[in-house]
């Protein structure tokens, strides 16, 4: 009877030791994983909200372009961390939050256009673009 007890202990403590290996091996891989996802992430917002303002930057030149009276709506897919989008002085910035900060993804426009700021928008969202007498008016909604 007193082996069949130390057999079961001996079990006991081997199956304790097998799975303290595999967590020490299983969890940082785990952690890596993680953290290069979360990379692969932020480059993809970073990337997302370059081609937001540059499209964004485009549509406005174009309606400047077309003249007095022309209009667009342009849908503008924005990155789920946007912080904002700001039309000022000439530029188009789109601003994410990421780990190491803010990044600014910046587009330039040569129109007339009126300041405008939209605030913690992300997904799919129109905005408006109106040409009224040689300057462009940025709304939101279509």
């Amino acid at each position: 009877m007193m082996a069949k007890g130390c057999l079961r202990g001996q079990v006991s403590l081997e199956l304790l030791v097998t799975l303290g290996i595999v967590l020490a091996f299983t969890i940082p891989v785990v952690f890596l994983l993680m953290s290069v996802s979360s990379v692969g992430y932020e480059k993809a917002a970073k990337d997302q909200a370059d081609a937001s303002a540059r499209s964004l930057a485009d549509s406005i030149n174009t309606v400047y372009a077309q003249g007095a009276g022309a209009k667009r709506v342009v849908l503008l897919n924005a990155p789920s961390n946007t912080k904002g989008i700001i039309i000022q002085g000439g530029e188009v910035t789109v601003s994410v939050r990421t780990s190491a900060g803010d990044y600014d993804a910046v587009s330039p426009v040569f129109a007339n256009v009126s300041d405008a700021s939209i605030s913690e928008r992300s997904g799919l969202f129109p905005i408006s673009l109106e040409n009224v007498d040689g300057q462009v008016k940025v709304m939101l909604g279509g």
